[in-house]
This record gives structure tokens, sequence and C-alpha cells, in this order.
């Protein structure tokens, strides 16, 4: 894949050592571009740390969460106080740290940020001031989520919710390089009246895409409008009943990635696959149907029926390597599960990151969080794809 000059321009200050925070709108190839920056840091023998504030953010990162890392206390508004000493071996993992990733920036609180600084402060470490890190994130995208109490303490503290506001933010010299060239969408009256919306305008463009009958899968603001959706579709198969029920060891729980911790379905369901897989050409996010065949189950994409097995995901958490004096990820725990779940409907929160060919967002019941209409409107490649239901 050719580079853009911004991703080209990305890859050469991280190689200089530069701390970024790497932005763009959805569709730029944020993800690529970090993830080919991350190899070659390790071909350089650093110690790279790859972090987000979300499990499934962090999976899909292929690093760890940041309460998990610097086990901070995952309620509350963090302080100095409420961060932990650790032991000695902890302690030298965290020296070891060359590069720090955050990922999805957009849901990074400022006391977690400060949280991470007080931690290796605290613990005789070096400070963020002297390890290079690098935010990914669309900050137009989905927020942290921040209930009224934790809205009240926070803003008693720090001048806004997002990670710049945090204490230790203008000492770290962050330089801000934007991707702007939308490779998911190719339309460019599309991507412009997307671009309204992203900065928090109105358009009078997506009125065309106002209609009633549903296409591809439904996104909508609210679990509880989805959860409808997908127990609708199912009761309207008349066949038998599947139940896949996911095999959990460890320190894992089903929130740490995008799974089910029981799928129920049916012969005929419409489902969405959950993995980049290695064997075919699924990926994450694709719609199928559910089939059984001779007591074998597939997702049928497009006519072809591909073999559905249970799926090991396991939860990695960094530790040190002394043999090679560095870090690595170490398994603390696994969910096993087939890789799908109903998809008539998704939460907007579930579909960040993903691509559709088709998606209904029903607005019945309005958005309630900022970012949560451009997140689904920027799901879909192609306007022609795109129906809206706003009843």
């Amino acid at each position: 894949m050719q580079l853009s000059k911004k991703q080209e321009l990305f890859l050469s200050s991280i190689l200089d050592g530069k701390n970024v925070f790497l932005t763009g709108k959805a569709g730029t190839g944020k993800s690529f571009v970090v993830n080919l920056a991350i190899e070659l840091l390790k071909k350089q023998k650093k110690n790279v740390v790859a972090l987000a504030p979300t499990g499934i953010a962090a999976n899909n990162i292929g690093g760890q969460t940041i309460h998990s890392m610097f086990s901070l206390d995952p309620f509350g508004v963090l302080t100095y106080e409420t961060c932990r000493y650790f032991k000695s071996e902890k302690r030298r993992l965290m020296e070891k740290i060359d590069v720090i990733f955050i990922d999805e920036v957009s849901m990074l609180r400022p006391d977690l940020l400060d949280a991470i600084n007080w931690t290796l402060v605290k613990n005789g470490c070096k400070s963020l001031k002297s390890i290079q890190i690098v935010f990914i994130g669309d900050l137009k995208q989905l927020p942290a989520v921040i209930d009224d109490n934790m809205r009240s303490v926070l803003f008693g503290i720090y001048d806004g919710s997002e990670f710049f506001n945090s204490k230790i933010y203008d000492k770290l010299a962050v330089e801000d390089i934007e991707l702007d060239e939308v490779l998911r969408q190719t339309d460019e009256e599309f991507i412009q009246n997307l671009n309204i919306i992203r900065d928090g305008g109105k358009s009078d463009y997506f009125r065309r895409f106002i209609g009633t009958e549903t296409r591809g899968v439904i996104l909508a603001p609210h679990k509880a409008t989805v959860t409808q959706y997908n127990i609708d579709g199912l009761r309207a198969i008349n066949s038998k009943e599947y139940v896949f029920d996911a095999m959990i060891t460890g320190k894992v729980k089903i929130t740490d990635f995008n799974l089910e911790s029981k799928v129920v379905v049916k012969d005929g369901a419409t489902v969405m696959y959950l993995i980049n897989s290695k064997n075919n050409n699924l990926v994450n996010g694709k719609i199928g149907i559910f089939r059984v065949i001779n007591d074998s189950i597939f997702i049928d994409v497009n006519g072809v029926k591909h073999p559905l097995e249970p799926i090991q995901f396991t939860k990695k958490e960094y530790v040190l390597n002394a043999a090679q004096d560095g870090l690595e990820l170490k398994e603390v725990g696994s969910i096993t599960q087939i890789p799908i779940r109903l998809a008539y409907a998704l939460t907007i929160h579930k579909s960040q990151g993903l691509t559709f060919e088709e998606v209904t967002i029903d607005l019945s019941r309005d958005c309630f969080s900022k970012g949560q209409l451009y997140t689904a409107l920027s799901r879909v490649k192609s306007p022609s794809g795109l129906v809206i239901i706003n009843r």
C-alpha cells in the first residue's frame, strides 16, 4: 500500500523520536500506519507499549488497557494519591519502556493520562517527559463515558474532559499530524458533508437518505433499540435455536473483547463476523447468514459458505523478559467462542472502527453523545448503501 505524504511524515517523526498526536477523519488509514510504525520501532530494538482506554480498543491495537498496565482504579477521578506503588519486578518493567502508543484518545480522560505519569514518578521511574509517546484518535468521534458526578469532580480540576487538558500534556512537546486523505469513501460530495457533521454542523444533504425500509446492518444510539431489532429478527425465523456459550479462563472478562458470552442463533439468522480471518477473505464486520448443514455450522457470505469454529481470544499483559532485557506480552486469560454475533443491529459504539457496504441508521431515539452521528454515518463505504430512519 502506497503511503500518503502525511503518513510518511508521521513515520519520519516517530523514527526521529518525536512525541506525536496522530489524528484524522474516519477511514484515513490511522490504524494501518500506526501498526507499521510499531513494527519499525521494534526492529530498532525499542521497547514499545501499545495501550488504550478500553479492552476492545486495546485488543484492536494488540496491547493492554491503561488501567491494567498501571493498576489504576477503574472508578472515579484519578489523583496522585490513588496511584499505586509497584513491586520491584513491575517497576523494572516500567523502567524499560521506550515508547508508549495510546489509541482511541477521544476516550482518554485527562486524569487518566496524568495518572500514567504520576504512577511512573511515584515508583521512581522515568516520567512521561522522558518517554516517547504517541497519541492516536479522532476527537470528533466517541468520547469517554462520564457520568454527572464524575463530570462535576473532573471539571473542578481540569479545564475540560479531553486528554490534552491534563497537567502533563503541555510538557510533552507533542507534534500534531492530521491524516486528511479519506481512503474508506471516494464520493466527494459525501465526504464533504460528512465533514460538516464531524465539525458539529448540520447538512440537508443527508435528508435524501431518509426512508423506512432497512438495508444492511442497523446502527442505533441506544442499546434497547438494538436489542429489540435483534430479538425481532431472530424471532421471525421458524427454525431450531442454537446456543453457544463462551469458555472463559484466567484473568479476563467478556467485555475485554467484541464478543458475546452467549451466542443464540438460528439457521438463516443475519450475523456479523468478528475477526480478520487468516484462512479466507472474511474480515471483522463482514455480514452474512448463519447456516447449519449436516450438524456443521457456516457463515454464508454472498453464496460462499465459510466454516465456523470456536476461536480462542487471548488477553495479554506486558511483562519483563529478563533473558532478552525487554518487554513482551504474556497471556493472562482467554475466551473461546464462535466469532459471530447477531447483526440485525449494533450500537453505534460497537460499530466504531468497522466498515460496511450497507448501513441503516435508526434515529427514532436521538443520539446522546458527541460524535455518535458522525461515527455512524462514516461507517458506510458509499452513500448508495445508506438509509436513515427518523420517525
